[in-house]
């Protein structure tokens, strides 16, 4: 199962060449289960560990602000990248994808999209493995 979500993300990589790297990232404890990285000096796996405490925490503030909305995704960037987090709310998993600024942020958010439904054929294997 890990090497099918492996090869799905593989496949999602290749399909942006901006793409840095993208993770797939379990929401409770913020576990790497599939990783790719175009850079030897990108930490996927540490930054994912971060990541989930936003994904956590943006849940929380947006049941505050706007409990009747849902969350499609959170986007970080600076002055070289965009991070792009795409999380279901009844997915124990989100995706990450961080991307060069030049490569096209709605390019990037339609990719995202178009792989997720693939992802959360997964969903019933996280939430037996990882929680």
């Amino acid at each position: 199962m890990i090497k099918q979500l492996q090869n799905l993300i593989d496949q999602m990589s290749r399909e942006l060449p901006g793409i840095l790297a993208a993770a797939v990232v379990t929401v409770e404890d913020g576990m790497t289960i599939a990783e790719v990285r175009r850079k030897s000096d990108i930490e996927t796996a540490a930054a994912a560990a971060y990541l989930a405490s936003i994904v956590k925490s943006n849940a929380k503030a947006l049941n505050l602000l706007a409990d009747d909305e849902e969350l499609e995704d959170i986007l970080i960037t600076t002055r070289q990248y965009h991070f792009i987090i795409r999380h279901q709310d009844d997915a124990p998993f989100f995706i990450f994808v961080m991307t060069t600024k030049e490569e096209w942020l709605g390019k990037a958010r339609m990719l995202i999209r178009k792989y997720e439904t693939q992802f959360t054929q997964f969903a019933g294997f996280f939430a037996e493995n990882y929680q």
